[in-house]
């Protein structure tokens, strides 16, 4: 993948995509120790089917943070693990003030990677 956080600029692993629902293309990541200190835990607990916009605010939601989920599957004689991710209307999506909030301010706590 080789992608860099979008807030830190460290890899981001296989945390989150930042990806245009507009175009539908993967424009960014975001890496597990910015997630937690921006949003805390409340991307991965919040419900946010039928939330209609940005998580945050009553703009419209551009950028979808979807988890990239792991699969393995037995091929041949092989396992072959890979991750995907996907944009549901259960993804969370943030503003474009938000995203860029988050890019050009990112978190600077005890958990962020320096």
């Amino acid at each position: 993948m080789g992608q860099r956080c979008i807030a830190c600029g460290e890899p981001a692993g296989y945390n989150r995509a930042v990806v245009d629902t507009v175009g539908g293309v993967r424009v960014g990541a975001l890496c597990v120790n910015c997630e937690r200190a921006e949003f805390g835990r409340s991307l991965e607990r919040g419900r946010w089917r039928g939330v209609d916009g940005c998580a945050f605010c009553d703009r419209d939601g551009f950028y979808a943070l979807p988890q990239w989920v792991p699969d393995c599957r037995r091929d041949d004689a092989a396992l072959v693990s890979t991750v995907a991710y996907e944009v549901t209307e259960a993804t969370a999506t943030v503003c474009d003030e938000h995203l860029h909030a988050l890019r050009d301010d990112p978190p600077r706590d005890d958990r962020t990677r320096k």
